[in-house]
């Protein structure tokens, strides 16, 4: 009977993993990291865009209201899942990483046609009459629109005037204004009549029906009435005519 030689081998142990070394080498690492995200992207300078009715420190004051932090990575990326909402007169902003220290917004602002006086500040309304904000704040670039009654206004909805006549005169006069650049501060109402407030000049327009040529015309009338001050009489204005008087009282 045949002899069969055979070795027989024993099996290699095992080396016993360390699980507290790594896991004392990983709690390193994330404070080595944790330390360097805190220490080298602290903020030290915000770059705005697009906004009008705030200046850049405005912004910055009330941009650091809304959840801010102070690290340009971190905060990047939260804006960059949900933007910051709740600043007066801004639809959005886009807030962007430059550098460690650095982070650029982009601010989207509210379209302002008009505004109304309630409860001791002002009813803002987009060119739809949509109602936009209630604030305090008074925008001198924005018309207030003086003479009419209103029953409570709700943000999201329309101006809330019964006659719809009168939303429509509103609308097309403050949309008039902004097409042509015209720095009026007040609109005013008074017996079926409308009058523009312009620096020392008040100009009646007559009826709202037709004040599209004439608001048309106003830019180079006001340009040469530079500097006077009374009333700028064009209830009867045609384009044919021409003619406005008027009076220095």
């Amino acid at each position: 009977m045949d002899k069969t030689n055979f070795t027989v081998v024993a099996p290699r142990k095992k080396k016993k993993v360390n699980k507290g070394l790594i896991a004392g080498i990983i709690v390193i690492l994330l404070g080595i990291g944790i330390a360097l995200v805190a220490t080298q992207f602290s903020i030290k300078e915000v770059e705005f865009s697009g906004n009008e009715h705030y200046t850049d420190e405005e912004m910055l004051r009330e941009l650091k209201k809304i959840n801010y932090i102070d690290n340009s990575l971190i905060y990047t990326l939260r804006c960059s899942f949900r933007k910051p909402k709740g600043i007066p007169f801004v639809e959005s902003m886009d807030i962007d990483y430059v550098n460690n220290h650095k982070i650029s917004v982009t601010v989207y602002e509210k379209t302002m046609a008009g505004c109304v006086e309630n409860m001791g500040g002002y009813v803002y309304f987009d060119k739809d009459g949509i109602v936009l904000e209630s604030n305090s704040k008074r925008l001198d670039d924005v018309p207030l629109i003086k003479g009419l009654k209103f029953d409570k206004m709700v943000i999201g909805e329309k101006l809330p005037f019964e006659d719809k006549k009168t939303v429509g005169y509103i609308l097309n006069i403050t949309q008039l204004i902004r097409k042509y650049e015209l720095d009026i501060s007040t609109v005013k109402f008074e017996n079926s009549q409308v009058f523009l407030y312009y620096k020392k000049i008040v100009v009646a327009l007559g009826s709202p029906a037709n004040v599209d040529e004439k608001i048309a015309e106003l830019p180079n009338m006001l340009k040469e009435a530079k500097g006077l001050k009374g009333t700028l009489h064009m209830e009867n204005f045609t384009v044919n005519s021409g003619i406005a008087a008027f009076d220095p009282k």
